[in-house]
């Protein structure tokens, strides 16, 4: 008997023995695994991370001043069309800088008349948008660089001072919101857009010289860390001056929609930035100046320096438009300092457009009208420029387009401005 409880002993020893270095062959296979899948991980994260800084297309200024041209419209569009806007008492248009195109609606916000218009697509006179005053669903002012059009309803928006201010697309007021209270009377607040359900707010900080970007939840709470805008111990001049305090002028980020994707042209003018839907954050496009960039010292640096204007800068599917101020000593020209680039994305080209009849612009060769450069992008792969009635009439005259002398031939001087339409190949 006692035989038999010691073989059971060493039995059950023997078996613990075997469950002990199966569980320890368990651990290692395990951790093993483990150690394969975290260095896996890490590889493909540098490899995303890689791939995504391979992303960035660098565009160099320099190449392009090597590569002057002719550009030609028939390189990234298929058609040009002339759209007269209705004129009528109620539909005058005194200021047209930047004509927006959304979803088959014109939206143009008048700077002289501080309202927002809607045209159709071929021209009619639609309504407003919102109106003037300091009540709920108004604007103060109307600026073309504060409107905006959301990628989720397609529904307008006016930044004005302090708040948002979204309509429906037949222009009723829809609902505001308001900007978080910085108590700082240094910070500026230049734009507000919506994107998907997230806010992005352009800041600048006066105090400091810097511009901040700040991103909301549709609650208004910040996702990312808000600047720590110090409040100046005091905002008075000394007691013999009169007036407020006078700050130095900052360039605004120009903020707009493509595709699906929210792009941020930075302050500088040196960078474009992506967020999609998700706040994913990337580089599509590096502006490289070389050794060129513009600086804030004057004089003799202004005439060896380049420098891009933010907020004129377009976007299509197939191509960018730049506008760049560049320095006598670098190029000179009777026709001044103000040159117009072309990247065309589908053939890696990057070229500086040469001046012909005091306009640096694409050439119509679509139907001999007059050359264009965009003013704007539409999300249905169009781009626009407006002229004012006499500018048309008079390029009409000049021009081979049989259509531009048809439309010209409705307009009188005091006619409502001609939106130019492109349509851009597929």
């Amino acid at each position: 008997m006692h035989g038999f409880f010691v073989y059971l002993l060493l039995l059950i020893s023997e078996s613990l023995s075997i469950i002990n270095q199966n569980i320890f062959e368990m651990k290692r296979n395990f951790l093993l695994m483990a150690v394969l899948g975290f260095t896996a991980l890490i590889f493909l994260s540098c490899k995303r991370e890689k791939e995504a800084q391979d992303e960035s297309i660098k565009l160099i200024i320099k190449d392009a001043l090597s590569n002057e041209r002719d550009a030609y419209l028939s390189e990234i569009a298929s058609s040009i069309e002339y759209i007269p806007l209705e004129t009528s008492d109620k539909s005058l248009v005194a200021s047209l800088n930047r004509p927006i195109l959304i979803d088959g609606t014109f939206y143009i916000i008048d700077n002289k008349w501080k309202d927002i218009k809607r045209f159709s697509r071929d021209g009619k006179f639609l309504g407003y948008v919102g109106g003037l005053g300091r009540a709920k669903g108004e604007f103060t002012t109307a600026n073309p660089f504060n409107f905006y059009v959301d990628n989720e309803k397609g529904y307008p928006h006016i930044f004005d001072n302090t708040k948002l201010i979204e309509y429906n697309p037949k222009g009723s007021f829809v609902r505001e919101f308001y900007v978080p209270d910085f108590k700082n009377s240094n910070v500026h607040i230049f734009k507000m857009v919506k994107f998907s359900s997230y806010y992005f707010i352009d800041a600048h900080d006066f105090s400091s010289g810097k511009p901040h970007l700040i991103i909301l939840d549709s609650l208004g709470s910040p996702l990312n860390p808000m600047p720590n805008f110090e409040k100046p111990e005091s905002y008075a001049k000394d007691n013999d001056s009169d007036g407020p305090i006078e700050f130095m002028s900052a360039t605004p980020a120009h903020i707009y929609r493509f595709n699906d994707l929210l792009r941020i042209v930075t302050p500088d003018c040196d960078s474009i930035i992506s967020f999609d839907n998700s706040l994913i954050r990337s580089v599509a496009y590096v502006i490289d100046y070389g050794n060129s960039k513009m600086t804030e010292t004057a004089g003799n640096d202004r005439e060896n320096s380049i420098s891009a204007t933010t907020t004129l800068t377009t976007e299509s599917d197939n191509a960018i438009f730049l506008s760049l101020r560049i320095g006598e000593n670098i190029k000179s020209s009777e026709f001044g300092e103000w040159y117009r680039a072309l990247y065309n994305k589908r053939s890696g080209e990057f070229n500086l457009l040469r001046k012909r009849d005091m306009r640096d612009a694409i050439i119509n060769d679509i139907d001999g009208g007059i050359a264009f450069w965009p003013i704007n992008h539409s999300p249905q792969g169009e781009l626009i420029m407006p002229l004012s009635a006499i500018q048309f009439i008079d390029a009409a005259e000049k021009s081979k387009s049989p259509e531009m002398k048809r439309v010209a031939a409705t307009l009188k001087e005091d006619s409502n401005p001609v939106i130019v339409v492109v349509k851009l190949k597929k």
